[in-house]
């Protein structure tokens, strides 16, 4: 799909994503899909090489139909420092640069970078993650000019305008001094939220999102902290706000004031190597979005896919893969064991309980969370935990 770029004046980052507008007399129809955290552990490191080369593709390849006519988002919690200073896993992450292959292939359009880990191997390196970025034709956001931290990211696909902004509660690592200390993180504050939410409307975006890396990790409740920077965000323009950090699934609710807006507070991990229940379960969100001639966008629906890594042994090498872990939609499960099938849908129907999703899923693989059909029927979790 082709890209093209555009500066706009308040060094606002325009793209357009290969559709000219509909005509003002059609319905304009769109779908983005979210994912949560992309993580490149040690385990996952040895399972991509070979030799002195690297494919992160076959760990993703079995999702690709999740992303299929979508502008698809995902958070990336790793960087790209190169080989000089060695690829490494957790606590530091360095992954190479093959890694955007894997990216492009599933048509990731877009990464956030506001996270705890984007400084692990210092400032220049987070500027290298961009630059590769930059070079794969994957667009970012969570990382500013220090001296314009609210600048977002404007992007328009299928014919709306999408407006993000990204912030993190910080970094492991604090700032050192570097070549580019031009460079800032957008740390999460009332203040810089609300900034960065006024200027995004300033473009006028016809879906306004929300990506915040926040919460306490490995708790399946948001926080106080979490619902009331939700709750100012939605005051501020947001039709979607997505968060990441937990490293496990948090509830998925539905608002309505003028509008309906969908808050999604944690979507766990979409691929890495934590292992523990319920670290490998998650899930890719859907949001729909229609706006009829003469009219405002709305979300229309809000689905989800169920999603599992599996870790196995093949022919003396690890393979990890994620999977799609419910019971519909184009999938490929070719050579996969029906055990680990198994044990991905039980997963899934976990994930689908906790979340109060729908118990059946659409020719795609989703399970409705929310439909405007029945715009009072919200989420009703029917159990404690994804576990």
């Amino acid at each position: 799909m082709p890209k093209f770029r555009t500066i706009l004046p308040m060094l606002a980052l325009f793209v357009l994503f290969n559709a000219a507008p509909a005509a003002g007399d059609e319905t304009i129809r769109a779908r983005a899909v979210f994912v949560g955290d992309v993580m490149v552990h040690k385990e996952q490191l040895a399972a991509a090489q070979n030799g002195t080369s690297w494919d992160f593709k076959p760990q993703v390849r079995r999702t690709l139909p999740l992303f299929w006519d979508s502008l698809a988002v995902g958070n990336l919690e790793t960087v790209f420092a190169g080989e000089d200073k060695k690829f490494s896993g957790y606590p530091a992450f360095n992954t190479p640069d093959a890694l955007t292959d894997a990216l492009n292939y599933l048509g990731m359009d877009i990464v956030t970078l506001a996270n705890n880990h984007i400084m692990d191997k210092g400032l220049d390196a987070a500027a290298r993650t961009t630059k590769i970025l930059d070079e794969a034709g994957i667009f970012w956001t969570g990382l500013a000019s220090r001296d314009d931290p609210e600048e977002p990211l404007i992007v328009e696909y299928a014919g709306l305008r999408w407006g993000f902004v990204n912030y993190s509660y910080g970094s492991n690592i604090r700032r050192t001094a570097a070549a580019s200390e031009d460079l800032a993180l957008n740390v999460i504050s009332n203040d810089t939220v609300t900034e960065g939410l006024n200027r995004a409307m300033t473009y006028s975006p016809d879906i306004l999102v929300a990506c915040l890396h926040w919460g306490n990790e490995y708790q399946h409740s948001p926080t106080k902290r979490q619902r009331d920077v939700a709750a100012l965000c939605l005051k501020n323009g947001a039709d979607i706000v997505i968060g990441t950090h937990p490293h496990v699934l948090q509830p998925i609710e539905i608002t309505s004031s003028d509008r309906y807006s969908a808050v999604a507070y944690s979507l766990g991990n979409f691929i890495s190597f934590q292992r523990t229940k319920p670290r490998e379960r998650s899930v890719a969100l859907a949001v729909d979005v229609e706006k009829e001639p003469g009219g405002r966008a709305v979300i229309t629906r809000v689905s989800v896919a169920p999603t599992w890594v599996s870790s196995r042994n093949h022919l003396g090498k690890r393979l990890i893969e994620a999977v799609y872990a419910g019971e519909g939609g184009p999938f490929n499960h070719a050579d996969f064991p029906e055990s680990e099938l198994e044990s991905a849908r039980q997963a899934g129907r976990a994930v689908l309980e906790f979340l109060g999703a729908e118990d059946e899923p659409d020719v795609d693989g989703f399970y409705t969370i929310w439909d405007s059909a029945s715009p009072d029927k919200y989420p009703k979790s029917r159990r404690k935990t994804p576990e």
